[in-house]
């Protein structure tokens, strides 16, 4: 109910705490939506995850933490490239996770019947793993270590205060979105 405005002040307060916990000690951020609810609306993980990684940087913290994305955003290679470029050191998709075992209960996942969930699980993160290396060779870079935090992407449809303050830096053309 809150509107643009409501979601451009939840991130400037999440980028506010981010900082506040590092600079108190804290090593390992984990950004949740898990606990969505009627009241609580989610934060898009991909903006989350800029706003936080810039405010830590702009504070000169990014290097003293490791930032873990708990989300169901990501189920797509693209999703978990888009959110490593931004600075994400892990990503959880726990929507992706419910989803590979909701279609093993209802038999539509190939593979063999009863296949432990760990299986299921290791089988999406290779997949995600060989189709981040693929994005990684067209782009050049050899190394996961280089594509982090590297912000190899243009923004399309991104107004400039978006950009600003989720994802500083790269070039948004066409401009677009804003938080107004």
């Amino acid at each position: 109910s809150e509107g643009p405005a409501g979601l451009q002040r939840h991130l400037e307060r999440l980028c506010s705490e981010a900082v506040d916990v590092v600079t108190k000690g804290c090593e390992v951020l984990v950004l949740s939506d898990e606990s969505v609810s009627n009241d609580w609306v989610q934060m898009p993980s991909l903006m989350a995850c800029g706003a936080v990684h810039h405010a830590l940087v702009a504070n000169k913290q990014r290097s003293k933490v490791a930032l873990v994305i708990h989300s169901g955003d990501p189920h797509e290679v693209c999703h978990h490239a888009l959110l490593l470029t931004f600075g994400a050191d892990a990503i959880c998709p726990y929507m992706a996770y419910e989803a590979m075992l909701y279609l093993r209960d209802e038999g539509k996942l190939p593979g063999k019947e009863g296949q432990p969930n760990s299986a299921i699980f290791a089988s999406y993160q290779k997949a995600v793993g060989k189709g981040l290396l693929k994005i990684m060779a067209k782009m050049g870079v050899s190394t996961l270590r280089s594509y982090k935090g590297a912000q190899i992407v243009d923004a399309v449809g991104l107004g400039k205060d978006v950009v600003e303050m989720c994802f500083r830096g790269i070039a948004s053309q066409l401009g677009g979105h804003s938080f107004e």
